[in-house]
């Protein structure tokens, strides 16, 4: 059971080393949490970007949902990472 967190973030944005930050010490004690910033200035962060439709920075997804855009309160992205590992661990199967 993995959970997947994307921090898509800009060099021009003020709240995205906080975004990185927040999400960084709410999961450095999980293994079960992987996370990955990615930035507007690769094409890979574009390419993100676009996909989820992004329109500000930061923007946090989980598992390939995008959950937020902007800077979310602790207690909210805390319970959403929350959500997402309780649904992993329900999961029985990846098939449909």
């Amino acid at each position: 059971m993995t959970v997947y967190v994307e921090i898509i973030t800009s060099p021009n944005c003020i709240h995205s080393p906080k975004a990185v930050r927040l999400i960084t010490n709410l999961t450095k004690n999980s293994k079960n949490i992987i996370v990955k910033e990615v930035s507007l200035l690769t094409n890979e962060g574009q390419e993100r970007a676009e996909g989820y439709d992004i329109e500000s920075t930061p923007s946090i997804a989980i598992n390939g949902e995008l959950i937020c855009e902007g800077l979310p309160e602790k207690g909210e992205i805390k319970k959403l990472l929350d959500e997402f590992i309780y649904k992993e661990k329900e999961r029985v199967s990846y098939f449909f």
